[in-house]
């Protein structure tokens, strides 16, 4: 495809190089020629766009900016549990499957691992059906806490079946009760959060040109989209371009970078001046992977129970609502699936058809999903996921890349007034640039007097671009994946 850019009308083909800018090299790439310029081609190789991920953070005013390369964050979790049984008896004994116990009132014995129940709670087996009440404090065996249980209900011929009392089954609270002039009561329970740790990932990006090179005049005119401001100088394209490919790499590795500390929060990667190099986690890396699912092909019920099992238990539900971030290939299928299902309905049709008489025409696509419970799913298109250079496993049939396939659902809502997914970046680092001057600088151009103060003697000067950032998903649990697991055609 890089031979082949636009069609049979282009000139001569696209050359590669890097690094060092030199005039020479441009001559050779066939894109300098004399200064008399009479005609020249309109630059052709996209427009400059704005990242999606910087646009839903940090274009939102979701940025955070600390002080510290490394930061935590505390993910609290529900405060209330079921307990695993670990043991039970009746009348001394271990529980048979033809018993009965608590029978007669008779009580029964639990072990389990902690002390999460005060006297009189009543607690519910897994069939809520049956439910006991604790009876006076546990006592500790060993590491376990042993409760003694009666059937709540105080009939004398009900009873447990013992399909409930067997080791891995649950019990949970239910309620409390209490006679008169009690002084018993149950117990509160807390539960710690736990903290999840990250780190930002320094970036740097760089350039030179030469004295020459700076004040070579393209073939090629460049326009910058904008600002509408047309340029046939190199440094002006040069500069334009290393722009791009700076802002494209941090959104990429914001996605895909793979967390390298150790638990102790050092790293065994070293640069080349013996110090750590630390890289944070990206996007992907952070949702958590239980929430990760695969598909062969794309359908509403694998859609629905999806968002089903994502909202359940983790969001209220007037905050369920997602945004998911797909490729070309994934706004297709949502749009076919959804088609499907809205035929079967046999609605009818007053958005995708439009006109009258004999000039109808039909379009339209589906990019919003609402299903009950105020679960509500949004599209937003992410070129990133399209990309053949970047993304070479390719779909058998389609040919188009797995990735393009790929659905990642983000809540972008707020919890206890705190976003989501939010940008972090490094006080004062987010963004550095500076340059290094010799016989010419950016703006100023060419020294012309020995009282012009340069930082090295090289006919030419070169560009840093520094950042310092990270990305924080506060609750990896509110987000997830589809991802298609076709098999793999074959690499690009």
């Amino acid at each position: 495809m890089e031979n082949n850019i636009l069609n049979n009308l282009v000139l001569y083909r696209t050359k590669r190089f890097s690094d060092l800018v030199e005039e020479n090299m441009l001559a050779t790439a066939l894109l300098t020629k004399p200064y008399e310029v009479s005609t020249v081609l309109s630059y052709v190789f996209g427009k400059y766009e704005a990242n999606t991920l910087d646009f839903l953070t940090m274009g939102l005013g979701k940025t955070l900016v600390i002080e510290n390369r490394q930061y935590e964050w505390p993910v609290m979790i529900e405060s209330d549990k079921a307990i695993t049984i670990k043991a039970a008896k009746w009348q001394g004994a271990t529980i048979q499957a033809t018993d009965v116990p608590g029978i007669n009132n008779s009580p029964i014995q639990l072990w389990v691992a902690e002390k999460w129940f005060g006297p009189g709670a009543i607690i519910a087996f897994d069939d809520r059906e049956f439910q006991a009440r604790i009876q006076g404090e546990p006592y500790q065996d060993g590491s376990d806490y042993v409760y003694t249980v009666v059937v709540a209900d105080g009939q004398v011929d009900s009873f447990i079946p013992p399909s409930l009392l067997e080791a891995g089954k649950q019990i949970s609270r239910e309620g409390s009760a209490y006679e008169e002039y009690s002084e018993e009561a149950d117990i509160v329970n807390y539960q710690t959060p736990f903290k999840l740790r990250n780190h930002l990932t320094t970036m740097r990006l760089a350039y030179d040109i030469t004295g020459d090179a700076f004040s070579s005049v393209m073939v090629i005119a460049m326009k910058d989209p904008a600002s509408g401001k047309s340029s046939y100088l190199w440094s002006d394209y040069q500069e334009w371009r290393a722009l791009r490919q700076w802002y494209e790499t941090i959104e990429r590795y914001s996605v895909y970078s793979k967390y390298n500390a150790n638990t102790d929060g050092t790293t065994d990667l070293a640069g080349t001046n013996g110090r750590p190099v630390y890289i944070g986690a990206g996007l992907l890396e952070q949702i958590a992977p239980a929430n990760r699912r695969y598909y062969t092909t794309l359908t509403v019920s694998v859609l629905e129970d999806f968002l089903f099992d994502l909202s359940y238990n983790i969001l209220g539900t007037n905050e369920r609502k997602f945004v998911a971030l797909t490729g070309e290939m994934g706004m297709k299928e949502f749009d076919r699936i959804l088609k499907d299902k809205a035929a079967a309905l046999s609605t009818v049709d007053t958005v995708f058809i439009t006109g009258s008489g004999q000039n109808l025409t039909m379009g339209g696509q589906f990019t919003t999903l609402k299903l009950l419970n105020g679960i509500e799913l949004t599209l937003k298109h992410f070129p990133m996921y399209d990309n053949t250079i970047y993304n070479r496993k390719l779909h058998p049939v389609s040919g188009k890349p797995l990735e393009s396939y790929r659905m990642t659902f983000i809540d972008f809502g707020m919890r206890d007034g705190e976003p989501n997914l939010v940008k972090v970046v490094r006080k004062d680092r987010e963004m550095v640039m500076w340059y290094v001057g010799g016989s010419v600088a950016p703006g100023s151009g060419h020294a012309k007097s020995i009282t012009t103060l340069r930082s090295n003697a090289k006919d030419g000067y070169s560009v840093n671009f520094l950042t310092e950032q990270g990305l924080m998903l506060r609750f990896p649990n509110s987000s997830g994946e589809l991802i298609c697991d076709a098999e793999d055609a074959g690499g690009r």
